[in-house]
């Protein structure tokens, strides 16, 4: 499948200074400078979850070695943790935007979780598309 020319033309972008600059950073410079702001919006559980992914020196650790490995070393775009905070903010911009227009999430009309829990999930998968 061929890609559009648009889509090309991001791809073949150079990588940006400030994200070839991050991945000089040793992994303690790095994750002391990592802090994602994501929406919770009245949601308990996924403040919580932030709460402890902010905390978590592990898992920005494989933030800044993902990083490394796209831009230092296959010199790809961007795979910082702006952009698994982009992300993050994306996937749950959709899921509330399909929620508000009667899209019940699977979790909750499968296995009879909440909304919140539906949230959680998707956060997840995007706080961890880039560390496998």
């Amino acid at each position: 499948m061929a890609l559009d020319k648009q889509t090309e033309e991001r791809i073949e972008q150079p990588v940006s200074e400030e994200a070839e600059r991050d991945t000089r950073l040793t992994p303690a410079q790095a994750v002391e400078r990592m802090r994602l702001r994501v929406p919770a919006r009245g949601n308990r559980k996924l403040r919580t979850l932030l709460e402890r992914v902010n905390k978590d020196k592990q898992l920005k650790a494989w933030w800044h070695v993902a990083n490394v490995n796209a831009v230092a070393r296959m010199q790809i775009n961007d795979h910082s943790w702006v952009h698994v905070q982009i992300v993050a903010n994306i996937a749950l911009k959709l899921l509330r935007q399909l929620t508000k227009h009667g899209v019940e999430p699977s979790l909750v009309t499968d296995y009879g979780l909440e909304r919140d829990d539906a949230e959680v999930v998707v956060t997840l998968g995007a706080l961890l598309h880039c560390v496998g």
